[in-house]
């Protein structure tokens, strides 16, 4: 048994017998408390995403509503959500209704046909999500965008949520493509966004889709919100290749994101459109082996979302599959086999227990030892019941929860996201059970908590992510 599930084996012994002071002495305590009267925010219905590079599409059987087992890994996380196709490969696309569905890294062209979009298609109905659409503004031209454009949205229908001309369009001038600035990338945007609206009036957009040029973004805004849907901006903690891609600093605080998403939250509240980190993962250049794949990317990945939901954005998208280098990043979510079978990786355990907990409105909750990482939220569901989501990012320290339970409820249990260690790339598990071959995940029965003088006390070993439902 490893130190994780003897600490929780232990504490709910000693819970059960009356004695939590004992295990609360050896962690450290933290009051929590909550008000479910104070709403914060709204989580988008939609917030929960995957993001793909265009090869994904050309790649037979993979979008499909014959995946059964992707189709499961989608389902599990709820029935809205958001696909987005696009990444560097979208600038190295071509759209030949009856040619050859090829997939290839952007150092040649991707060629997508009609088939693999009606795939697309039934994979999106099959599941529920939307898919937004990145058009070929780098090496295209506006008039084959539009007739890309034509083909994405007769296939699509309803689940077409908004195209993107351009990907990371603020480091275009050092891929030596067509613009350098914002001005001259706005130009052709617009000449881009005119024929493609010729040909189908009604396409909707978003954008800038910038890697981190919150300018860009800022200006953008200011020119095209009256018609657009959505602001979208990328973040990765670090390169995989730099010394700063260490499980360490993946789950250190990151001020300097929060500092910019207070920036981009500014831009959207000023401009009234929403705006989504539609790109999103631990390192850039394919993430990290032994880091970007273990318990820690999944602690990460849940707290960011969290993050993220804190500072209002409307979503995110977990960059997965085959990146733009041709392989399977380390810190994609799922992956998948020759046959296209998809499994599993710790990171989706992350979104799994954020599509448990992370539903209705964001409540006020407040927390002590301010220095300890560890990392607590409320959300208040559609049926009145309260989460609250602690993940303790500690690699070492363990934590005594006290929570003082609201006004109106008097019952509580607890789900936990636990590995055998930190560094674990397997053996992950959300409620007591893991996400099967097929992709299936049924959460075991929860962990009652009991309530005494109206506080609940819950063990949060280190490393690992408790999420403690309270009801009337």
């Amino acid at each position: 048994m490893n130190r994780v599930q003897n600490a929780l084996v232990v504490a709910a012994a000693w819970i059960a017998g009356g004695a939590w002071a004992t295990w609360a002495g050896a962690a450290e305590a933290v009051k929590v408390q909550v008000d479910p009267g104070v709403k914060l925010r709204q989580i988008a219905p939609e917030f929960i995403g995957f993001g793909y590079e265009t090869s994904a599409v050309a790649q037979t059987n993979y979008f499909s509503p014959a995946n059964s087992s992707l189709v499961q890994l989608y389902r599990n996380l709820g029935p809205h959500g958001l696909i987005r196709i696009g990444g560097n490969v979208s600038d190295h696309t071509r759209y030949e209704p009856d040619g050859v569905s090829t997939p290839h890294t952007e150092r040649e062209v991707t060629v997508i046909n009609r088939a693999r979009l009606a795939d697309l298609a039934g994979f999106a109905r099959a599941t529920g999500w939307r898919v937004m659409w990145g058009l070929n503004l780098g090496t295209g031209s506006p008039e084959a965008a539009a007739q890309e454009a034509v083909a994405v949205a007769q296939a699509l229908g309803d689940r077409l949520q908004s195209f993107e001309i351009g990907n990371e369009v603020d480091l275009q001038g050092a891929y030596q493509f067509k613009f350098a600035n914002f001005e001259s990338y706005y130009s052709n945007y617009l000449a881009f966004k005119a024929t493609i609206r010729t040909a189908w009036p009604a396409a909707v957009f978003s954008g800038p889709d910038v890697a981190g040029n919150l300018a860009w973004l800022r200006a953008f805004a200011q020119h095209a919100r009256p018609e657009v849907e959505l602001l979208t901006y990328h973040y990765y903690r670090t390169g995989a290749q730099t010394a700063g891609a260490t499980i360490e600093n993946l789950l250190r605080p990151d001020e300097g994101w929060r500092d910019r998403l207070g920036g981009l939250e500014s831009v959207s509240r000023e401009s009234g459109v929403p705006f989504r980190i539609n790109e999103i993962n631990s390192f850039y250049g394919g993430g990290k082996a032994g880091v970007s794949d273990t318990f820690g990317s999944a602690l990460w990945c849940l707290n960011n979302m969290f993050v993220l939901a804190t500072f209002g954005c409307d979503g995110v998208n977990m960059e997965t599959d085959v990146n733009q280098l041709g392989f399977i990043s380390h810190y994609s979510p799922v992956v998948h086999d020759a046959a296209m079978s998809c499994q599993a990786r710790p990171e989706y355990y992350g979104m799994l227990a954020f599509a448990l907990a992370g539903r209705g409105d964001l409540i006020q909750c407040h927390r002590d030892q301010a220095e300890f990482n560890l990392n607590v939220y409320a959300t208040r569901d559609g049926h009145g019941s309260v989460w609250i989501t602690a993940i303790n990012e500690e690699v070492a320290r363990d934590a005594a929860l006290e929570v003082a339970m609201p006004s109106g409820y008097s019952k509580a249990q607890v789900f936990r996201m636990t590995a055998p260690s930190v560094t674990s790339t397997n053996k992950v598990s959300l409620a007591g059970a893991e996400v099967t071959p097929d992709g299936r995940w049924t959460p075991g029965m929860p962990e009652p908590v009991p309530v005494e003088a109206g506080t609940a006390n819950v063990a949060a070993p280190h490393a690992s992510a408790v999420l403690l439902h309270l009801q009337n």
